[in-house]
């Protein structure tokens, strides 16, 4: 007979059918850096918002997919609640899913926590259409970094990827004061190995300062260039310290070739009044000269990641759904 057992203690549930008390008391002290977990009855799941700690550096991460016909094991749920910071194998082969895994790199003033949770829509129209996909094999891991530079007082949540002189903005700065150490974290995020020779992500997506970081990063780096990683940008601005590097990306391109296949998509709003859309189109135009599958998602709000919350923001956000799909698709094809 099947049971269901429930656990609850402050924000965290957990929700599992056919399962033992003692295997759910035992995942619930796992649980302790979550803030919440839920278990849904047909084999879907979501974690939200967990936190682990790792050397005194906060790391988000939340995971959703579709398990058809089998529950997820115990061994897969231990995994992804582990306090270390990259997803395990563990994952992938147990579930017998495609893992898709994505990092997330948020803007001036943010924390890796805070934008997964500013996320959840997007995240929420990936799962739903992970959901009605009935043969759907694929598992989406969302990771997101904090930023090394805390700004303000010692317990503000805001974080910087890099400081400018007063009255300097990204996009008409001379010097990013400390990019090579966010460089150096992203990087080491990405390719875990120190040889670099493999990635550990399928997609990067940046936000405002976050996708300033990646658009430079991608044309400095070329381990990152050889990656078969995808890119969404949203609310990107001109790298101005780093625009040799941009404008010399057809001369690589000839050279090497290493980025004739990479995906990236910008998304703009028409009402960004934070980073001006000109700006963001100067990145992208740069990707395109270098002959790099660019494309554009527009909408008619401002500088924040389109939430769904009327139907143009709807429209953008499935358009964006419609993206990271596509390279999820990609992916299993190449597992294959």
């Amino acid at each position: 007979m099947r049971t269901r057992t429930e656990i609850q203690e402050g924000t965290k549930i957990v929700r599992r059918r056919k399962i033992s008390l003692g295997i759910v008391v035992g995942l619930e002290r796992r649980f302790a850096a979550c803030k919440s977990v839920h278990f849904s009855r047909g084999g879907f799941f979501i974690f939200s918002c967990c936190i682990a700690q790792h050397h005194n550096e906060v790391h988000a991460f939340a995971t959703s997919g579709v398990a058809m016909n089998h529950y997820i094991s115990s061994t897969v749920v231990a995994a992804a609640a582990s306090t270390d910071d990259r997803c395990s194998e563990e994952e992938s082969t147990n579930t017998k899913d495609s893992l898709f895994r994505i990092l997330c790199l948020h803007g001036k003033g943010g924390n890796g926590e805070e934008f997964l949770k500013r996320l959840h829509p997007l995240r929420r129209v990936v799962d739903e259409r992970l959901m009605d996909n009935k043969h759907s094999n694929i598992t989406v891991k969302w990771d997101a970094l904090t930023a090394p530079y805390q700004m303000g007082d010692n317990d503000d949540d805001a974080y910087a990827w890099w400081t400018m002189k007063p009255g300097e903005r990204s996009y008409n700065a001379q010097e990013y004061i400390g990019f090579d150490e966010s460089a150096s974290k992203v990087l080491k995020s990405v390719f875990p190995n120190s040889d670099q020779s493999s990635c550990n992500y399928d997609l990067i997506l940046g936000h405002s300062q976050g996708a300033i970081l990646l658009s430079t990063l991608l044309a400095t780096n070329v381990d990152l260039q050889r990656s078969k990683c995808s890119y969404v940008l949203n609310g990107a601005a001109y790298p101005n310290p780093y625009k040799n590097a941009l404008t010399s990306l057809p001369q690589q391109q000839s050279q090497h070739d290493n980025m004739q296949d990479v995906p990236m998509l910008f998304v703009m709003g028409r009402n960004d009044n934070i980073n001006p859309i000109e700006s963001a189109k100067q990145v992208h135009d740069a990707y395109e000269h270098a002959g790099l599958d660019v494309s554009i998602i527009y909408h008619d709000g401002g500088h924040s990641i389109p939430a769904g919350t009327d139907g143009d923001s709807k429209h953008a956000l499935d358009d964006i759904c419609d993206f990271i799909l596509r390279a999820a698709a990609r992916k299993v094809e190449d597992d294959v």
